[in-house]
């Protein structure tokens, strides 16, 4: 008998947790607007700051949008007090070329550097993230969007680098850079970075060096097997998800 009480206070006891297991799990933040946040911002610096490179406040725009772009990075990617506190840090030193030092070369490749580090890290969490995904929602298709972006970015600030330390590694116009063309030249290989990913072609601007073209050979195959893979993974998800209903 003590047995049996013992066990419908067990069931009982599991019956009224489930309850505040529930609320638990459904009070924790979303992350569609964690990924809507990035996608937004990198879409705005895609389509809207070109719109005033060649303007008198190209500069601030281009501060604004990557402002933003780092604090959705951090707001997406920190999944962790340990992930928050690296990506904060890198975020940091990052905004160090927007400074008015920023137009000493030890400053910029600092920060240069630690752009790769900061979406290199963001793009491993979101992936990880939609490796852990049991089924196909819209925030795993922002996630997976966000993640090819963040690859094609580290990329594009690997080129950065290089062409800091060897300017002749890429076709970029005008002899050392100053401030603004700073920002323009990290667009150009930006857009280089992208374009190669995607296996588009463009050619405003090209690799010289043998270096950067091995790792614009090496991105290409990247990009091609995170299409494959994402798509298969994504089918799989929703295949899965129907067979459990």
């Amino acid at each position: 008998m003590q047995v049996r009480r013992d066990l419908r206070s067990a069931r009982l006891l599991i019956s009224n947790a489930k309850p505040v297991v529930s609320s638990l799990m459904s009070s924790q933040p979303r992350r569609t607007l964690r990924y809507g946040a990035l996608l937004g911002s990198l879409l705005v610096l895609a389509l809207i700051v070109p719109l005033f490179q060649d303007t008198a406040v190209g500069s601030l725009a281009m501060d604004i949008v990557g402002t933003a772009i780092l604090g959705a990075g951090v707001w997406a990617a920190g999944r962790s007090r340990r992930d928050l506190l690296i990506l904060i840090a890198l975020a940091i030193l990052m905004t160090a070329r927007w400074l008015p030092l920023s137009e000493h070369r030890t400053t910029v490749l600092v920060s240069a550097v630690s752009s790769i580090v900061f979406f290199w890290y963001v793009a491993i969490i979101i992936l990880l993230d939609l490796a852990e995904a049991t089924e196909v929602r819209l925030d795993t298709i922002g996630g997976a969007l966000c993640g090819y972006a963040m690859i094609g970015i580290a990329w594009g600030s690997i080129y950065f680098v290089i062409a800091l330390l060897n300017r002749a590694a890429f076709t970029l116009p005008g002899p050392e850079p100053t401030y603004a063309s700073l920002q323009s030249d990290f667009m150009r290989v930006m857009h280089y970075s992208l374009s190669t990913l995607t296996t588009a072609g463009y050619e405003s601007v090209r690799a010289q060096s043998l270096l950067t073209e091995n790792l614009s050979a090496i991105e290409a195959m990247v990009g091609q097997f995170y299409i494959a893979v994402l798509v298969a993974r994504l089918v799989s998800l929703q295949i899965m998800t129907r067979q459990s209903k």
